[in-house]
């Protein structure tokens, strides 16, 4: 994946990343360079391009304890921003974990390694289905979707490679791209798995793009995925989920049904 150390300014989608590490009122902030602050950045530099959120009581421990960290913290992630172009993310949830989002966002495919392009190909067309199924989707369903791309997640790829699953459920997971959720509708049903947006994912992707994407696979002009885009906006603003009870239904359209419109479409073309 993309090393989360380029520099620039990425303003757009703030509002989807989590509060970010706040000065604390009460400990005055610390603005030199001392062995703390050199450990704490060293240390989330090194973690950084696995993309694993760090653990706050890492930092802790490096620094010497809460107190010292609450001095130190704001200062490293200055330094993080001005040296590295590198954000840091707070989590919601415990314990508390910290996340690292590059400020320039990727403009092409060809700025990853050759190595690279297949697990973030893979993760892309991931994100898409999901925001085209209503933004949560069946483990199942998932990967009934890439079987039929001919991609058995359970043998090796001659392009995606092998321990596709493991990506998935894995690495994927714990980099905060996708969100893994367990649950049954009754207690006769049986539990499945659903996946979602992860907060990286929607740190470093926009809805928007989805749709660009989406618009240009299959021919169709973006405001034809308007319905989805709101249904997305409105699982991150449940204020707006009273709205869109009939986005909902409009979300069972899967890959290959818009496909087959646009090669059925391509076809009486070709014939005239």
């Amino acid at each position: 994946m993309a090393s989360t150390s380029r520099r620039g300014a990425r303003r757009a989608n703030e509002s989807h990343s989590q509060s970010r590490v706040a000065q604390s009122q009460s400990e005055p902030q610390h603005d030199t360079i001392d062995h703390q602050v050199r450990a704490v950045l060293n240390f989330i530099l090194c973690h950084s391009s696995n993309k694993v959120p760090v653990k706050m009581s890492d930092l802790m421990t490096l620094a010497s304890g809460k107190n010292e960290l609450a001095k130190r913290l704001p200062f490293v992630t200055q330094l993080l921003e001005e040296r590295y172009g590198i954000k840091l993310v707070l989590l919601e949830g415990a314990p508390k974990r910290y996340i690292c989002l590059a400020e320039s966002p990727m403009m092409s495919i060809y700025e990853l390694k050759a190595s690279q392009r297949p697990q973030y190909t893979m993760l892309y067309i991931i994100l898409t289905y999901i925001f085209l199924r209503g933004n949560r989707i069946e483990e199942d369903k998932l990967y009934g979707m890439l079987d039929a791309l001919n991609v058995n997640v359970h043998e090796e790829h001659g392009y995606f490679g092998d321990n596709i699953s493991k990506l998935i459920e894995d690495t994927f997971v714990k980099q905060q791209y996708l969100k893994r959720e367990r649950s049954q509708l009754s207690p006769y049903d049986d539990p499945k798995n659903y996946y979602s947006w992860g907060s990286r994912a929607k740190s470093e992707f926009t809805y928007q793009q989805i749709v660009q994407f989406a618009s240009k696979l299959f021919d169709q002009d973006a405001s034809f995925f308007q319905q989805q885009l709101m249904m997305a906006e409105g699982v991150d603003n449940p204020d707006m989920l009273q709205h869109l009870s009939v986005a909902a239904n409009q979300t069972e359209r899967s890959y290959f049904d818009l496909n087959d419109e646009s090669q059925n479409a391509s076809m009486e073309v070709d014939s005239q």
